[in-house]
């Protein structure tokens, strides 16, 4: 089970960078603020609707994974997905929905869901269902503009997982997941198969109980409020997946 939450987590991250952070609602307790920032900053916008962007993820352990997202609907405190994942192993259609919430000059990601639909030969469908609560929120970045030298650092939060599948229902309760992240550059050129995008880059890392690390830098480009790049590290800096924008419409 842990292999399906990592993964919907990394979902989590590549969806919503940008997304769930312009409402000024507040929650309780407050959290940290950030670090007093220093440089150029920029505030995202949401999502158009109707967005669709290819990715090709490869990785140094398993086979390439290649995945359409397209944004069905995009507000401050909630995004909602479908993606296409194709893997060596099948092609997986997903509806995903990201709850947000603000507290204090942060954005953290309160619910997720997700809802894998895969076909199996002699099987039909097959669907899994996962929905995972964080308390308090798992924080994702600033709210009121990401700025150069900005950095967060957060306690580890309470998650509750429940995964439904044809073997049953599925519970995993109080996992502590920490988060801490910093905004490395404001408008940094990137370039990839999709083009060459105007960027925020950061870099952000989520710590489940008894586990590494597993950081990830990501550059977001500052129009359209996607990612155009993510790559993930291990404990000694080296990347050990990279996931680049195809093309986008």
């Amino acid at each position: 089970m842990r292999r399906i939450v990592i993964g919907c987590l990394a979902a989590a991250i590549l969806i919503a960078p940008a997304s769930i952070a312009a409402t000024r609602r507040r929650s309780a307790p407050s959290l940290p603020k950030t670090a007093t920032p220093s440089g150029d900053c920029h505030v995202f916008g949401l999502v158009t609707a109707g967005t669709v962007a290819s990715y090709l993820t490869t990785t140094t352990s398993s086979g390439n994974v290649n995945f359409t997202i397209t944004w069905i609907s995009d507000t401050p405190t909630q995004t909602k997905t479908t993606q296409q994942v194709t893997t060596p192993q099948a092609t997986t259609a997903v509806e995903t929905t990201l709850d947000g919430v603000v507290s204090g000059n942060l954005r953290g990601l309160k619910h997720l869901y997700t809802k894998s639909t895969t076909p199996v030969p002699f099987l039909g469908n097959t669907v899994v269902e996962v929905d995972i609560d964080f308390s308090p929120a798992l924080i994702a970045g600033p709210t009121e503009g990401w700025c150069a030298g900005a950095k967060w650092s957060i306690p580890a939060t309470t998650e509750t997982v429940v995964v439904k599948s044809i073997a049953g229902t599925q519970s995993l309760i109080v996992t502590n997941v920490a988060s801490e992240g910093e905004v490395l550059a404001v408008g940094e050129s990137v370039t990839v198969p999709a083009g060459t995008f105007n960027t925020v880059k950061y870099k952000s890392s989520i710590v489940g109980s008894g586990n590494t690390p597993q950081p990830a830098i990501t550059w977001t480009d500052m129009t359209r409020a996607i990612v155009v790049r993510q790559d993930t590290l291990d404990s000694s800096g080296a990347v050990t997946s990279s996931t680049t924008l195809q093309s986008v419409h």
